[in-house]
């Protein structure tokens, strides 16, 4: 039972407890409990064991029962009875983003809604609008959240399976009949969202390493099996594909099924160009069907007259021409990683103390980091006010004085207010190295009033960098409306950078953008939005959404030495608007 696990559990009783109309104040401990339990990270069950989690707020004695049932069982005597007390068909119903206990109570009270399938069949027949409390507005967003809900089936966030993934590439490797084994597929080309784990691996015994695969620790399911194909399901409904070929074929084989559709497609239609026959078993002379023989992806790239494309960059979007010209980027590497921003501590909302996210941002290599805790505004996580933000920075400047190789950037993370002014005020702004000003609330407005309230924020002189641009979480809530140009634009003339959040149901600003926002002017900041120490390893998660959106090294922040960047904000914080060079 692992953090995130016991977050989602707790989360779910509060759910089943406000559809079974029990007391408020027990429903908010769940809920809160939940959320400090999926910012803790480490060991969850010698945390529970030694009763150090009653030192996480939120944590109380009730609670502590709850864990020490999940950390022994894997569930709770609380969770079953609640389940049992409803139909399994309704419980279906709270996994729909954005409809919620109270509302689901409402629909199955009002409208006889006990399943999904009810569910669609009421917004089909327009019959929500009716209820009372609704209205049409509040169907719309029933409906919506129910076509979001329906678009997800099926997808896992990148980050849940990168980890099983190479578990089970490593699992792979090890077998003694396999030769070449690597992930192919969207894994590979690091898409924030994949239906599968595909793999591809040459042997001379099929039979073996299929066998291998389908023996694998994780698999829950074996699963019936395309022809030279094998598929398994592991957990949380994730299923993996495995293609076993003949040496001979694997470069082609991995290529074709790395590539999204359509930029396989350009590939063969290229290769038609050229005279030639191109598809997963190889590359092929049209005239006398001679196989000319590739041991590696960069070898049929070069067939075909360009340079080998990181997967990455495999949409069938721009990168083919790119390729074909000459002029893919350089794209940003994880170890061109210097340091990072927008982390949180014990003062706000995190769950390490400030030595201890500096400790880890050491330990995984940085050179600075910068302490970013929530402004005032943001009561429900513990923002700082004024007081506590000179105290939290006359901290940092004393151990500052002991550090000699890493430095400690002070910043805060204000929210951007409902009139675009930003928190906090500038007297207290101007004592900040940085400022990452992000929204928190009022998610529902329009996309008029949402880019007016941000282009106003990025206005103020006190702003380095815009964080979580779009407030999507992958799989939970959907963006909100917003004139991402005019945002670019908007950034780009105040030299505001904009965060790419690596948190894992985050990663935004979305990849599909990052070219234009590039095009426009705007260089950006791979941010962590760590509230422990655990969470400051998720940079690499940002740096794949970077690459795969075609930025270099210059285009970030990240990628400047400590003294650089001491000198970026000293300049800026002198009234200097200067963009990232």
């Amino acid at each position: 039972m692992d953090t995130a696990s016991a977050a989602r559990l707790l989360s779910e009783i509060g759910d089943l407890l406000e559809l079974k109309g029990e007391n408020a104040f027990r429903i908010r401990a769940y809920r809160e409990g939940a959320e400090a339990i999926a910012r803790l990270g480490g060991d969850l069950r010698g945390s529970v064991e030694s009763g150090e989690i009653l030192s996480v707020r939120g944590i109380g004695k009730g609670l502590l029962a709850e864990l020490t049932a999940l950390v022994e069982t894997g569930t709770t005597p609380l969770y079953q009875e609640l389940r049992r007390s409803f139909p399994e068909a309704l419980l279906e119903l709270l996994a729909v983003p954005g409809l919620g206990p109270k509302r689901i109570k409402a629909l199955h009270e009002g409208l006889g809604i006990a399943s999904l399938a009810d569910l669609e069949a009421a917004v089909r027949q327009g019959r929500i609008a009716g209820l009372k409390g609704f209205g049409a507005k509040t169907a719309d967003k029933v409906a919506r959240s129910l076509a979001f809900f329906n678009a997800a089936l099926g997808q896992s966030r990148y980050a849940d399976a990168i980890g099983e993934a190479r578990l089970l590439l490593a699992h792979l490797r090890a077998q003694p009949a396999a030769r070449r084994c690597e992930l192919a597929g969207a894994i590979r080309r690091a898409c924030e969202l994949v239906t599968e784990i595909a793999l591809v691996v040459s042997s001379d015994d099929a039979d073996a390493v299929s066998g291998a695969f389908a023996a694998y620790p994780g698999a829950v399911e074996v699963l019936p099996t395309r022809v030279g194909t094998a598929r398994i399901r592991l957990a949380r409904n994730l299923e993996a594909q495995l293609r076993v070929v003949p040496a001979e074929q694997f470069a082609h084989a991995l290529l074709h099924d790395t590539g999204a559709p359509e930029h396989f497609a350009a590939l063969v239609r290229l290769a038609a160009d050229a005279g030639l026959r191109l598809d997963e078993r190889g590359l092929f002379r049209r005239t006398d069907g001679f196989h000319l023989a590739c041991r590696s992806e960069e070898e049929i790239y070069a067939e075909l007259e360009m340079a080998w494309i990181p997967p990455e960059l495999r949409e069938g979007t721009w990168e083919v021409e790119a390729a074909r010209r000459g002029e893919l980027p350089d794209l940003v590497r994880t170890d061109q990683i210097r340091g990072t921003f927008h982390a949180h501590t014990v003062a706000s909302d995190g769950h390490a103390t400030l030595e201890q996210m500096i400790a880890a941002a050491r330990a995984v290599g940085l050179a600075y980091l910068g302490i970013s805790d929530h402004s005032q505004a943001a009561s429900y996580a513990g923002g700082l006010d004024a007081v506590r933000l000179a105290e939290q920075h006359a901290a940092i400047d004393a151990i500052a004085a002991d550090l000699e190789d890493f430095v400690v950037f002070k910043g805060i993370e204000a929210d951007i207010l409902r009139d675009g002014t930003v928190d906090m005020g500038a007297t207290t702004l101007e004592t900040c190295d940085f400022v990452v000003a992000s929204i928190h609330s009022r998610f529902n407005e329009s996309g008029e009033e949402m880019t007016d309230r941000i282009c106003r924020a990025l206005a103020d002189p006190h702003v380095t960098m815009l964080g979580h641009i779009s407030g999507r979480l992958l799989l939970e809530r959907e963006a909100y409306e917003l004139d991402f140009e005019r945002v670019f634009e908007t950034a780009a003339r105040y030299g505001v950078l904009i965060e790419i959040n690596s948190t894992p149901s985050r990663l935004e600003l979305d990849w599909r953008w990052l070219q234009r926002a590039k095009a426009a002017g705007v260089r950006f900041s791979i941010n962590p939005d760590a509230h422990n120490t655990t969470e400051l390893a998720n940079v690499p998660l940002g740096v794949a959404i970077a690459r795969k959106g075609g930025l270099e090294a210059a285009d970030l922040l990240n990628t400047r030495t400590a003294a650089e960047v001491r000198d970026y904000l000293a300049r800026r914080k002198q009234g200097d608007r200067i963009r990232l060079a």
